[in-house]
């Protein structure tokens, strides 16, 4: 398997185009377009090289085992890949917004505010499922389902939503989304309009540069009566 331990920040497009990929003026190296080899010639590529670090430019589906269908399960595959851990902002909300039973305490006539939504890939046209959507500045919100679907239920009085509007923010996503805020206004009682949410694409999105290593394979254990290392 190939891997990207440490992924470069530097711009693709800045670089110099050479005859194997691009030449990097940040530390004077030549990147290997790996974009254009197939999985074989990396793997020959990497092998002659017998050890010697490698400067490479790969889609992120030629450093995963097998291609992931979910993108979020695509991300946590990317991170653990390249040893990051989570960034704090894309923990998953821990509960939907406090609702009428978690105010305070219910008051007569107390109203309730329902906000639905989508949230789309705004370069592919799809539904995007496991979305986090947060109310900016807390910990709550919703996932979105297979459709990339969300509702929203809370009390009319919460704190959140007291000046007449919510917050919403997604965060960035490493290697496909970045980050994005929608604001909801919250008049009188009438249902509110369902929210779109188009997310946009990084530069560059699903490819990585960096020092390419490989990794070998797990040796299989050995059988009943062998020595075991």
């Amino acid at each position: 398997m190939i891997s990207i331990p440490n992924a470069c920040a530097q711009p693709w497009a800045a670089m110099t185009p050479t005859a194997a990929g691009r030449h990097c003026g940040a530390c004077q190296t030549e990147v290997v377009d790996f974009t254009r080899l197939s999985e074989a010639e990396v793997l020959a590529y990497l092998t002659a090289r017998k050890g010697q670090p490698v400067c490479a430019y790969a889609h992120f589906t030629q450093l995963a085992p097998a291609p992931i269908s979910r993108w979020r399960r695509w991300l946590l595959a990317g991170l653990a890949l390249l040893g990051w851990q989570p960034l704090a902002s894309c923990v998953a909300p821990q509960q939907p917004p406090p609702g009428r039973a978690a105010a305070a305490g219910p008051t007569a006539g107390s109203a309730s505010v329902v906000v639905r939504g989508v949230v789309l890939d705004d370069s592919l046209r799809v539904p995007v499922a496991g979305a986090y959507v947060f109310v900016e500045g807390t910990k709550y919100g919703a996932v979105t389902d297979e459709q990339g679907e969300f509702v929203l239920s809370f009390s009319a009085d919460w704190e959140a939503v007291k000046s007449g509007f919510l917050k919403l923010h997604i965060p960035y996503v490493p290697f496909t989304f970045l980050a994005q805020d929608v604001k909801v206004i919250i008049t009188g009682s009438a249902p509110l309009a369902p929210v779109t949410v188009r997310l946009r694409s990084i530069p560059e999105r699903g490819f990585l540069k960096g020092k390419a290593v490989l990794i070998d394979p797990p040796v299989p254990l050995p059988g009943p009566g062998k020595t075991r290392p």
